[in-house]
């Protein structure tokens, strides 16, 4: 082989080989908006008022918790999108936040089945992003005026509610032994907040200079994907961070268990990019959504689901 001839096949391997297709798909009856796993199950939120329960062993659709239908501008009756939702592990409970009048927000509380309206919209008139449990009858809310609120599901009254910052809200998430909140806001500064008392106790700041669309926080690492197109991952033990810059602008994160990998929606092509978060090492491109990711989900160190706005859920090995 000359040297052309070598060169060529250099450039393709290194531009080919780190492509992964889906091993399979999961068919939805609406746009993903959230996900859930638990052992062999994946509970998956669309735009079309539901959340779907499916068994991943068989690849077959279980159930579909469906809400109730609301009125739009014109005064017709349209299903709900489901904006955010989560479950108390190994019990049919659930917690789901749906849209509903003058774009205000109903979340309604499930457990076997029964639904229990805890907040309404033209009642309560909060407009919430993101929901969930801190236990069985405790939930954290985040609204999109940036206010936190910790709320008691038996009383149906607020515990507390906290300002984090002027700066439109966009997400929050929890550590693992629930404690702790990481918020993401337009000002691209990440707080981290004490769950009990709703203080503030850190703020992350420097690597994302603008709007954070998603936050994930795995043991001591948290990574964030934003407005201004930069990837930052920030390490709470070693008090370090950095910050790489992508191709287009990262609307999706999500970290693998250990933290030691990252997912993340990279180019304009709806294409996700896997990092290793400790040598910035780049492990291979993951091809086939076809509209904006909306969530990624590890269920492994090498396996994860990712949702998009369209009707499917694919399955990945990396």
């Amino acid at each position: 082989m000359n040297f052309k001839s070598l060169l060529f096949v250099l450039i393709f391997f290194s531009n080919n080989i780190w492509a992964i297709s889906p091993k399979y798909s999961l068919k939805t009856n609406g746009n993903v908006t959230d996900m859930h796993y638990e052992t062999k199950y994946l509970y998956v939120s669309t735009d079309n008022g539901s959340i779907q329960v499916f068994n991943i062993m068989s690849k077959h659709l279980l159930k579909t918790y469906y809400f109730p239908k609301i009125k739009d501008f014109t005064g017709e009756s349209i299903m709900p999108k489901v904006f955010s939702f989560d479950k108390i592990k190994d019990k049919d409970i659930l917690v789901a936040v749906s849209r509903g009048i003058h774009g205000f927000s109903n979340v309604f509380f499930i457990k076997n089945g029964k639904y229990i309206r805890i907040i309404r919209d033209a009642e309560n008139k909060l407009m919430i992003k993101k929901i969930r449990f801190i236990s069985e009858n405790k939930v954290i809310i985040g609204l999109l005026s940036n206010e936190i609120i910790l709320f008691d599901i038996l009383n149906k009254r607020e515990i507390y509610r906290r300002q984090i910052s002027p700066y439109t809200f966009s997400d929050v998430v929890l550590n693992k032994n629930k404690t702790k909140l990481i918020t993401a806001d337009e000002s691209g500064i990440i707080h981290i907040i004490d769950v009990q008392s709703g203080n503030t106790l850190q703020n992350l700041s420097g690597s994302n200079v603008d709007n954070v669309y998603q936050v994930d926080c795995k043991g001591d690492v948290i990574v964030c994907g934003g407005q201004d197109r930069r990837l930052s991952v920030y390490n709470l033990s070693t008090h370090k961070s950095y910050y790489i810059n992508s191709s287009f602008l990262i609307y999706c994160v999500g970290l693998s268990p250990s933290g030691n990998y990252v997912a993340y929606s990279c180019d304009e092509d709806n294409d996700i990019q896997i990092m290793n978060t400790k040598t910035k090492a780049k492990i291979s491109v993951l091809k086939g959504h076809k509209s904006t990711i909306t969530k990624i989900l590890f269920t492994a160190e090498n396996k994860l689901f990712t949702g998009a706005e369209e009707k499917l859920v694919y399955f990945w090995e990396i």
